[in-house]
């Protein structure tokens, strides 16, 4: 069973700082909140070039840029701010994995999930994204612990009960292939007992023929030594 794959984008309203170009953030913040991305995006982009321009102007844009299908854009802009955007750090680097899970590049995207659980904890959606990304690169054990952490973080989630059936079918699978990997070890174990079984058995069988043909070699000496008197 493959469950779906939840893919969230960080709509927040997000206070104001005093800055130079904070007419152009109100107004772009204005239009983004009435979900106006095209209208919302010259204000924005303007806000952004300032270079006191506060970490959620660059939020907001790379919303917006999501939103209006320019993926790369938003992923510039993320990455251009992730460094410095402190308080808002889990929020970027969530987003920036959203945009890399959703191009299929499984890897990169957790590694911003973790960056973002790295920096808040607390974070519930990115253990909910981080274990779908791990499902789909086939990591059950670690997706399954994701969606618990998920879970107590989020116990009142509307997808609790989706999520709890992907659960029981993704432990009965582990479940099952525990069994078969135990089952295969003891296998193992059992043909490696037996062969070293058999290895012993042919240096014991060794060890008592050994006599026997070294007695056989010495009555061959003597019935040698015999015929050379003999002629003699």
């Amino acid at each position: 069973m493959k469950p779906k794959e939840f893919i969230f984008l960080t709509l927040l309203v997000l206070p104001s700082w005093g800055f130079a170009d904070g007419d152009n953030f109100s107004r772009g913040e204005e239009l983004f909140l009435q979900d106006k991305p095209t209208e919302s995006l010259a204000y924005l982009q303007a806000a952004a070039a300032s270079p006191d321009a506060p970490p959620q102007t660059f939020l907001y844009l790379g919303i917006v840029y999501t939103q209006l299908g320019r993926a790369s854009e938003a992923v510039s802009v993320y990455r251009k701010i992730l460094p410095s955007a402190g308080q808002y750090t889990a929020l970027v680097a969530f987003n920036l994995g959203n945009l890399y899970y959703a191009r299929n590049d499984l890897e990169t995207a957790e590694d911003y999930y973790n960056q973002s659980i790295d920096a808040d904890t607390s974070f519930a959606s990115a253990y909910l994204n981080r274990a779908n990304t791990r499902l789909r690169k086939g990591e059950t054990t670690f997706a399954i612990a994701d969606y618990w952490q998920y879970l107590s973080l989020k116990g009142d989630s509307e997808k609790r009960p989706q999520i709890e059936q992907v659960l029981k079918v993704l432990q009965k699978e582990e479940d099952e292939r525990n069994v078969k990997a135990a089952a295969e070890t003891r296998r193992r174990a059992d043909i490696e007992a037996m062969n070293a079984a058999n290895e012993e058995m042919e240096k014991q069988r060794a060890m008592e023929t050994l006599p026997a043909v070294q007695a056989a070699m010495r009555i061959m000496d003597d019935m040698t030594a015999l015929i050379k008197g003999a002629d003699q």
